[in-house]
Parts: C-alpha cells; structure tokens; sequence
C-alpha cells in the first residue's frame, strides 16, 4: 500500500472521532465521512506504519443510515464529523465508543447506558473560536479543514453567503457577521503563520444569557478604530463586551497572556441552575447549554441522596460548580491551585449567599485532598463525595493516588474523554464499583462525548 493507491473497500468498524474504518491485508484504513457497511473507492492519502488513511473518491453503496448534511461546507470544513450519519446512530456510536474503551481498559464488561440526546442538535454551541483568513482578497473567519491549517471560510464573504455554521445560532452569526463587514471596512491585515506578519488572528464570540462576550486576538498591541467596531455592535442592538487578546508568540495557542477590555465589563453574568455565575473571556464553561444542566443536575441528585454529605470539588476554578453543588450538600469544598482563581470563588460564593456553606482552598490537590477528607470525617460527615472533572487528559496517577488513599465514600467523575476515563477507571475499580455509566452528547455531529460516571467504594 502506497499513498496515492486507488482501492474498493468495505467500510466494517467506526473510529473514535465517527471515521469509517476498512481494512486491507489487515491494516487499518480510516475513512472520513464513511459508515459501517458502506463500499466505497478510497484513495490512499497517508501511510503509516500501524495505520493508513484514504479519501473518498466514489461512493459505490451508500448506508441506509447515511443523510444529506444540513451545512453546504459540510465536507470540506473540520468543524463536525458526523452530520452525515442519522442522529440516532450517532448516539449509538458514542455509547458503543465509551462502552470499547471501558472494555478494553477494565478488562470487564461494565453496563453502559444509552447517550442521552441534546435538547438541540443544532445551535447549540455557546461559544466558536475563528481563526482569521483571507479568501480571494476579503477577510473571512472559519474552521481549520480536517489535518490542515487552511481555513474553510464561514459566513458572509463578497456579499455572497457560504453557509452559517448550523451548529451556533443565528444571533451569534449576526456578530461574527458584524466583525467582518467592520474588518473589511477598514482593510485591516490577516496574520500568516509562516511570516509572522499581518494583525487579526482570531475572532471569538461567547453566549453568556443575552449578552455577547467578543474577543479579537491580534499579533500587535492594539485594534486599530475599535470604536467604530464597538458602534457597528451598537447599531445592530447587541447586548456585549469587547475584549482584545495580544497574542504575539508563534504559537498555536489562541489567546494571548493579556486581555483588555475596550468596551463593557470584565465580567458578564448569567444564572446556572438558578446560581448566578461571572464568565470572563477565560472562564471555562461547558459548551451545550441544555447538556450542562442535565449533568449538573445529576449529579446534584446524587449529592441530595447523601445525608449529611460533603462535596469535595477538585479543581474548582472560580467555583461554578460548588455554588451549583451548594443547594444539595451540608457542605462543599473546592480545592482550586491558582489563587485568583480562590479568590474569585471566595466573590461568587458571596454573590450566592453560599459563603458558609463553601470552604475554597488554594493549594495542590493531592496536599489538600486528604487533609480535607480526615478533617470532616471526624466531624462525623462522613458521606464525603469528589467530584472531579478534568480536562481531555484525565487525572493524573498522583491524584488518582490521592483518591486511593483519601477513600471518600463516592466519587463523581465527569469526562470528555472516553479514553482517559476508562484508564483512570481501571485504576480505581480495585477500591471502587460503578454504580452507572453514563454518556451525554455534549457536542451533536462531532465525534466528541461527555460521560458521568459514579463510583461507590468497595
């Protein structure tokens, strides 16, 4: 096998980001935008040791669960994978996804429910992060095509529309909108990453309620005439802030260390499951609304079964989460390392009415844990519940330690990453059973999933 080979394959298995997989005297060829039981022409386009990867050249037989993408980029941009399979088995193929890496993980067969769907399949992204481009002299934001840096442009370019993203909503296209016809307007330059030169990078809109919080990335120290950005934002009615991002390093990273404020507050505020919460343009929050609440609302139903339960929150940020936590638990404790971070948790718990029932303790986890943990079971609260939610990565083996020797009574694990999960799950099931297993389509069309798991000790 060579790049450049023309084959006829079977499509026989799904990838773990929704890709067709073949295979060929044995090696595993990953198809994009192909189904299980599909045969399609394929050309080879990367040959690897382990693995190759192919093209679709001709669709020979079709999946009856294939469907027309409702986006008009759709196969050309990297935005999502899967608008061309059925949503229905989209949330087969995420359940079946968590349900192999548990499996090959654990060594065992560990019940997994089915993915619960998202109250909206489209429009549902709260936030986009648009790298900036140029297309046939105009400016123009989009998303990176699949193994590429070339951006497959969004919304208006020459007065000529190419499709909005059907995965935000209309209002958040009208800012981005807004943003291009004002970059154009004033002929401003585009970075290029091989030079080094040129000004706008990224271009970054973020729901918070009815408000907009909008972020330029520039490689320079200023936006040239934002104030007339600011009154083209004002004139189409938008509730916003405007934040510019430096960012002046070659790097992939998007936002810069400084963020200022042009127009409106450092902070907007929106309420989450009747807890207000402050989001500044760093502020990790979840990307699907509708999604969230239904995992912060499980969780908190687990937290109320526990009489008189304590709640360690890891790596609590600003303390989203614990305020949320705040209404089911006699207490909760956020053990956060950066101390801005405390200290805003310190504020919002305030904000809340929650500064008695929240403890934030800056410091490293795998310190405070066990501290905190023999500090409340011997005030006899001895449900104590963790509740951890990582990134992409998982916990590290020091805090899956620390959670071996800490022995709370559950822990909550909420993941982004199946394959991560399942390996901090082997780690924890000689000490802990799973109660459930339970997916949640966080991200529809991708091949992204979120999973709530709970853990009781053995």
């Amino acid at each position: 096998m060579n790049k450049g080979d023309i084959l006829q394959v079977e499509i026989v298995g799904t990838g773990m980001n929704g890709e067709g997989v073949a295979k060929v005297d044995g090696k595993v060829v990953f198809v994009p935008m192909t189904l299980e039981g599909e045969q399609v022409k394929v050309q080879i386009t990367e040959d690897k040791k382990a693995f190759a990867t192919a093209k679709v050249i001709k669709m020979l037989q079709p999946s009856p669960l294939r469907v027309a993408p409702l986006c008009p980029i759709y196969f050309g941009c990297g935005g999502c994978e899967m608008q061309h399979i059925d949503y229905a088995h989209q949330l087969a193929i995420k359940t079946n996804r968590v349900a192999d890496c548990i499996r090959k993980q654990c060594r065992q067969d560990i019940p997994v429910l089915p993915t619960i769907a998202s109250p909206s399949k489209w429009g549902y992204r709260n936030k986009v992060q648009l790298p900036i481009t140029l297309v046939d002299g105009k400016i123009a934001v989009g998303y990176f095509r699949n193994g590429t840096h070339k951006v497959v442009p969004l919304g208006k370019v020459e007065d000529g529309t190419l499709g909005d993203c059907p995965l935000h909503d209309r209002a958040m296209q009208e800012v981005i909108d807004v943003f291009l016809e004002w970059a154009n307007r004033n002929d401003l330059s585009v970075y290029d990453e091989t030079s080094h030169r040129g000004l706008l990078r990224h271009f970054c809109v973020r729901k918070v309620g009815n408000s907009f919080a909008i972020v330029v990335v520039v490689n320079g120290n200023k936006l040239p005439n934002h104030n007339s950005l600011i009154d083209d934002f004002v004139a189409h009615g938008l509730s916003f802030s405007l934040y510019l991002s430096i960012n002046t390093d070659r790097t992939n990273v998007i936002y810069g260390k400084c963020i200022k404020t042009l127009y409106g507050r450092d902070t907007l505020f929106d309420e989450i499951l009747g807890v207000k919460v402050g989001v500044s343009p760093l502020s990790f929050m979840q990307i699907n609304d509708g999604v969230r609440d239904m995992i912060y609302s499980k969780v908190g139903e687990i937290i109320s079964k526990s009489s008189h339960s304590v709640v360690f929150d890891l790596f609590s940020g600003v303390g989203v989460m614990s305020n949320i936590f705040a209404k089911y638990a006699d207490k909760v404790v956020g053990i956060e390392i950066v101390p801005d971070a405390v200290r805003n948790a310190d504020t919002l718990a305030k904000l809340n009415g929650n500064q008695d029932k929240i403890t934030n303790v800056c410091g490293d986890v795998t310190v405070e844990l066990p501290k905190q943990i023999a500090k409340y079971s011997a005030d006899k609260l001895s449900d104590g519940i963790v509740v951890v939610d990582p990134p992409r990565k998982g916990c590290s083996p020091e805090v899956i330690d620390c959670l071996l020797q800490a022995r709370p009574k559950q822990i909550i694990y909420v993941s982004c990453n199946p394959a991560t999960l399942a390996r901090d799950m082997a780690m924890l099931l000689p000490k802990y059973c799973v109660d459930f297993v339970q997916p949640y389509d966080m991200f529809p069309m991708t091949g992204h999933v979120e999973t709530l798991v709970k853990l009781t000790r053995v």
